[in-house]
């Protein structure tokens, strides 16, 4: 009896290590949790968040800028352009402080008001539409913009290895995040279809 229980309990154990995939070998510690492009050869792979960070301010706050000021042109409510003129005072004064410590990060003779290809085609668009269709779709494009630039100051902030910019992500945090709640609101108030609305 006692041979047959333990047939039986070597041919479960067997039936269970068949199904059971090999054991992966352990991951290497201290990875950074969030992924970023493969940084050149003669880089440190470490500067990669901090170089994606001031590659994505770069574009992230033209786009901000470029767009308020077609804003202030093409805007039909006093809402848009108030919150147009907000955004032009707050990231002019936002890249006035942060240019030095991310020009490290760039390309040399990278402009810092060059619009990525995204943003060429919203404004191309914005530039195309009607102007109550412009207001929905400034507002509705700087809930987009806003929710790209939070996530860049978040990654920075937690897992940026040069500790000027990291300071700087962490103080400039709050204010990304007002801008944010501002642009949901604004889409609330001129009828937008905010993604965020309550219920």
């Amino acid at each position: 009896m006692m041979i047959a229980a333990k047939i039986f309990a070597v041919g479960i154990l067997l039936v269970t290590q068949a199904g059971t995939p090999p054991p992966q070998k352990p991951m290497k510690e201290n990875r950074a949790p969030v992924a970023a492009p493969p940084a050149p050869l003669d880089e440190p792979t470490s500067a990669g968040v901090d170089r994606t960070f001031a590659v994505a301010l770069t574009e992230g706050n033209a786009a901000e800028l470029d767009l308020a000021h077609l804003a202030m042109q093409r805007g039909s409510a006093n809402e848009i352009k108030a919150f147009a003129g907000k955004m032009i005072s707050e990231h002019e004064g936002l890249m006035n402080e942060m240019n030095p410590a991310i020009v490290r990060f760039l390309d040399a003779g990278t402009p810092t008001d060059r619009l990525s290809p995204f943003d060429q085609l919203a404004r191309q668009h914005l530039e195309a539409v009607s102007p109550p269709d412009f207001d929905q779709g400034y507002a509705m494009s700087q809930i987009a913009g806003h929710l790209a630039m939070l996530t860049a100051f978040e990654t920075e902030a937690d897992n940026g290895t040069d500790p000027q910019l990291k300071q700087l992500a962490r103080k400039w945090l709050p204010t990304i995040k007002a801008h944010l709640e501002m642009a949901v609101n604004l889409t609330q108030h001129i009828g937008g279809a905010s993604p965020f609305k309550s219920h």
